[in-house]
């Protein structure tokens, strides 16, 4: 995952002042990783999260973050996303919007799924970091 050079690492303490929650996704924010947390979320070359949706056991549902998300893709309203990079070191990676979701079965898991594709807010031809 490439990082904004403009992007300070903060600490949790940082986060949390922003985010409001211990949960991954929030009213206006969520935290990414690359696996550490149990999620398998993917970082594509161009920008986009493929973030996967709140519960790690049994089907997903449209509660909660979920909720959250589903509800932030019908009225195009951006979250802010903070990747975790370490203990007690996450970036500010600015403001996204939810434009896709898919809700699949997993077969190796025996579950469905919520992906969502999270795609940076651009501002003025460059991604956002705030």
């Amino acid at each position: 995952m490439k990082n904004p050079p403009s992007s300070p690492l903060l600490t949790w303490r940082e986060v949390l002042a922003q985010h409001k929650s211990l949960r991954g996704i929030a009213k206006n924010s969520l935290l990414a990783d690359e696996g550490e947390s149990g999620y398998r979320n993917v970082f594509l070359p161009d920008g986009r999260i493929v973030y996967v949706g709140e519960g790690l056991e049994g089907h997903q549902q449209p509660t909660g973050g979920n909720a959250v998300l589903l509800e932030a893709l019908q009225t195009r309203r951006p979250l802010r996303v903070f990747l975790r990079e370490g203990v007690n070191r996450w970036r500010d990676l600015g403001l996204y919007r939810v434009e896709g979701v898919e809700y699949r079965r997993e077969a190796a898991e025996g579950r469905y799924v919520y992906w969502f594709t999270l795609a940076p807010v651009e501002s003025g031809g460059k991604f956002s970091t705030g």
